[in-house]
């Protein structure tokens, strides 16, 4: 079909392109759909990446090259709170003004904030919606940042999430169980409900050959942490499962801990020290993403705990993608059913509640699952089979197919 004969569609999101998420969960999605459909993008970007010449361009060339056309409009922080107004007004102004001079028949919007825009859309234009969830967002941040539930804000975006389930002709959602929470709690038809979680591009994230080479020594753990260690993360639980893996490693055996985060790394180390986490080597530092693949290689296991409430059966962190596509096992708790099922019925790691003891049982599973080569190539199969970027954008493909037309 002739570029210019393709449905038009608008993208709305709060992340901006420029940062990683926003390049590996919206633009390689979007590249691949503007195949078929004639995308127009709009974001919110940060000023340090705006500045970035370098990237800018990268990113502009990008969406060039896929007929992507990017709005792209500065993100206001701070101003004692008049920055979020000024985000507001252009997610309201701007895709009026996008949809006056585009003949948009889909507008897609990624998590709850874009969904503001929509019943106005709707009171002058023709469209079909797509809302992307992204998670329970009103209620991560009661979770995770205290919003009471008897606060305006709070009651605001619950209503305004109860209007987008009944408006939208297709939900999407990262997880099977959340999907049963929405077609049960808003009545929305499981057919209209689809699953697709937070994918990786296998090419990118691939596995090493070092597998476990240095276990079968028994001389080295390297245990990775990746991201927040706070909001959803519990790090002081993660330090517990650190000290009782430390216990049953004998003298000779080295614990290193690689945490690649954007705290500050001497932070980190004061958290270590106040929780008498001893005789681990550290390395704790920010990675980019382009190196992260090269990084994740070194690991042997990724640990981690989410805060277990209701707004986490709707989650599934990029992170588990990334690592398993790369070939490495998973310690984790059982912060909603997906994860559990995902690990329980397959070889590629361990559910762990980060309050009982982990006993010796438990550490020789982890050694066992550690030194055997199928571990890799299982954590591969798992990648590919649910987490594929290509199987997420088929997805979103026959969703877009079945509105536009």
């Amino acid at each position: 079909m002739n570029s210019q004969n393709l449905p038009n569609t608008l993208y709305l999101s709060l992340d901006g392109i420029m940062e990683p998420l926003g390049r590996s969960q919206v633009l390689k999605y979007l590249e691949k759909l503007s195949k078929n459909y004639h995308i127009n993008l709009l974001t919110f970007e940060k000023d340090a990446d705006l500045q970035n010449s370098d990237l800018l361009k990268e990113v502009l060339d990008q969406c060039n090259k896929h007929n992507i056309c990017w709005h792209k409009v500065r993100y206001r922080s701070g101003l004692r709170g008049f920055g979020q107004l000024f985000n507001i007004f252009y997610l309201l102004v701007m895709p009026v003004f996008i949809m006056t001079r585009k003949k948009v028949s889909l507008v897609h919007i990624r998590s709850y904030m874009p969904g503001i825009v929509i019943p106005i859309l709707s009171a002058f234009f023709k469209f079909k919606l797509i809302f992307d969830i992204r998670g329970f967002w009103a209620d991560e941040k009661h979770d995770r940042l205290n919003w009471s539930k008897t606060s305006s804000k709070y009651k605001f975006f619950k209503y305004l999430e109860n209007y987008l389930f009944k408006r939208a002709n297709y939900v999407v959602t990262l997880t099977k169980e959340s999907k049963e929470i929405i077609s049960k709690k808003f009545f929305k038809p499981e057919s209209l409900i689809a699953v697709i979680p937070t994918c990786v591009d296998i090419i990118e994230f691939q596995s090493s050959d070092n597998f476990a080479q240095s276990l079968k020594k028994k001389t080295l753990i390297t245990i990775g942490y990746l991201g927040s260690v706070d909001t959803a993360y519990d790090f002081k639980k993660f330090m517990f499962l650190l000290k009782q893996i430390r216990e049953h490693t004998n003298p000779t055996t080295n614990l290193n801990l690689k945490i690649f985060t954007k705290k500050d790394p001497k932070y980190i180390s004061e958290l270590l020290a106040e929780n008498h986490v001893y005789g681990v080597d550290l390395d704790i530092r920010f990675v980019t993403r382009d190196r992260l693949p090269g990084e994740i290689a070194k690991f042997d296991v990724l640990a981690f705990c989410l805060k277990e409430n209701f707004s986490i059966k709707a989650s599934m962190p990029t992170k588990i993608a990334e690592v398993l596509a790369c070939g490495k096992p998973i310690i984790c708790n059982a912060f909603n059913k997906d994860i559990e099922k995902l690990i329980d019925n397959n070889s590629i790691g361990l559910i762990y509640n980060f309050v009982d003891i982990f006993s010796k049982t438990d550490y020789k599973k982890l050694i066992s699952l550690l030194e055997n080569e199928d571990t890799k190539k299982q954590c591969e199969d798992i990648a590919k089979t649910f987490f594929s970027l290509n199987d997420g954008a088929r997805k979103y493909d026959k969703m877009y197919s079945q509105l536009v037309n």
